[in-house]
């Protein structure tokens, strides 16, 4: 009995390829272990002598140029378990030979991509085109939710709706930002029976009518069903289907180009908040609620040819990948998208009342100190993509989530001034936003970027409770408390400081080196 993983005393044997260097088409290939089709498919030789060069040959003309692979490290590490345990199951040479010749026939046929899997990661070309597009969605998807606050000011002081307290008017907010990642775990599935350029147009069209229709209403339930509900549910399938394209033609880059995608967000909200309050003292709420409508259709319709997937969807399967949680880190991974949105927005709601009742501020320093926010946020999520490409991804998730941590105990809890205060929204600006731009590769990483859509609809759908309930608790807090807020700042500094512990698990599951880029 001879094991394809043992030396077989042909010279041939001397060419063999390592398993660390596997390319990234296997990167999912434990869930379907073969001993030979991973052999032939990485130009690992096998013990049948005379399919030797052919297989060589093959393998070759499958990867021309290698020029960026392995998408999931953990993957990898399973891959090379799974494969030497398959090859030391012994087969006699017939059955090799067999399994030999038939995975042969498969090679050879010129498919630009196997089973669904990506062969080479283009790192720029056409590419840059689906950061664009991919930039443009998170601005409009994300940036009017940011700029709520800019809306409920002006319900609040025109009594749109009549009787309606300053807490009824927010749930609109919360409602919109929670629903952006309700159909998280549905646009994989969606993808499979209607292609994702259908479930893209779906998602346009749900958000922008949502925005328009909201221009319509006359009772707080209205607003909540149409600028909340619909407009953050579209918005959600349009962003979960573009960012997991983005991710198929980037691996070495990878960090940069989601750091500049999702630098879309901070910008939209840096530039929606103006635009707004101008549109509303120009036209009225109503025509400005019906103008960003239109202009969400119009803009997301412009970059839609460039939302491209390279990876065709497979047509069958669960709806659910639920074989997902078997991943190592996967869980750890849900237990930081659960946690870490709890604190996040906290602060951006708080701070503008925050400035005006405990530091006698005017109004305008409360948005004034947003915007700010929102425009260092914008920049550090690209410088902070750049740094997880160079420092390592889950060392910079991390290091984000820490300081994210700690500037709400050490800086926003002793801020009796504007000046402190301005520096911690700096501070905030730089690494706040951290898990936003850095957790997708983070995923990439763990899962393989070919399950990259079903892993992010699964995690991110740990942020719609987070998202809904985080800033009503910390607002909770704070009335339980005589309107103090030391209360509510310990909640939106411990909840990423938390989350943090859970990152430090996946890192060393990827390296046990403490210093090791990873």
């Amino acid at each position: 009995m001879t094991s394809s993983s043992e030396p077989s005393g042909h010279p041939e044997t001397s060419h063999m390829t390592p398993a660390s260097e596997l390319p990234s088409t296997l990167a999912m290939a434990f869930e379907n272990p073969s001993s030979t089709s991973l052999a032939l498919s990485s130009g690992i030789t096998l013990d049948s002598h005379h399919h030797h060069h052919d297989i060589e040959r093959n393998s070759t003309h499958l990867h021309p140029d290698r020029r960026s692979k392995a998408p999931s490290v953990i993957s990898e590490k399973f891959e090379g378990e799974q494969d030497r345990t398959s090859t030391d199951v012994g087969e006699d040479e017939t059955t090799n030979e067999k399994r030999d010749s038939s995975s042969l026939h498969k090679i050879q046929k010129p498919a630009p991509d196997m089973e669904g899997k990506i062969l080479d990661y283009p790192e720029g070309g056409f590419g840059w085109l689906v950061v664009l597009a991919s930039f443009v969605v998170n601005f409009w998807a994300f940036g009017p939710n940011i700029t709520y606050g800019v809306y409920q000011n002006y319900f609040r002081q025109a009594d749109t709706f009549v009787g309606a307290a300053q807490t009824q008017l927010s749930w609109v907010g919360s409602i919109g930002t929670a629903a952006m990642f309700i159909p998280g775990p549905f646009v994989a599935p969606m993808t499979r029976i209607l292609g994702l350029r259908s479930v893209v147009a779906i998602g346009i069209l749900i958000a922008s009518v949502g925005f328009i229709l909201a221009s319509f209403a006359t009772e707080l339930w209205q607003l909540y069903l149409t600028q909340g509900f619909m407009f953050g549910f579209g918005g959600g399938i349009v962003f979960f289907s573009s960012i997991s394209v983005t991710a198929q033609y980037f691996e070495k880059r990878r960090g940069l180009a989601n750091g500049i995608a999702v630098a879309g967000s901070g910008i939209g909200g840096l530039a929606l908040a103006p635009l707004t309050r101008l549109l509303i003292e120009k036209v009225g709420i109503r025509w400005c609620q019906r103008i960003i409508g239109f202009c969400i259709l119009g803009f997301m319709a412009a970059i839609f040819p460039f939302i491209k997937p390279r990876v065709r969807p497979v047509k069958k399967g669960a709806v659910f990948d639920f074989s997902l949680f078997k991943v190592p880190g996967f869980l750890w991974l849900l237990l930081t998208a659960f946690i870490v949105t709890f604190g996040y927005m906290v602060p951006i709601f708080l701070i503008p009342t925050y400035a005006s009742e405990e530091l006698h501020q005017p109004d305008t320093t409360g948005a004034n100190l947003i915007s700010l926010f929102s425009a260092i946020n914008a920049v550090s999520r690209i410088g902070l993509g750049v740094a997880a490409d160079k420092l390592g991804r889950t060392n910079t998730l991390f290091t984000c989530c820490v300081l994210a941590g700690v500037s709400c105990l050490a800086i926003w809890s002793v801020a009796s001034n504007i000046q402190i205060l301005t520096f911690f929204m700096v501070f905030y600006g730089l690494f706040g936003g951290g898990f936003i731009s850095i957790f997708p590769v983070v995923v990439a990483q763990v899962v393989g970027v070919e399950r990259l859509s079903a892993a992010l609809g699964i995690l991110y759908f740990g942020n719609v409770v987070g998202n809904l309930l985080g800033a009503p608790i910390a607002s909770a807090i704070r009335a339980s408390q005589d309107g103090k807020y030391l209360g509510a700042i310990l909640f939106a500094g411990f909840t990423p400081v938390l989350a943090a512990t859970f990152v430090l698990f996946v890192r060393f599951r990827i390296n046990k080196k403490i210093f090791a880029i990873a």
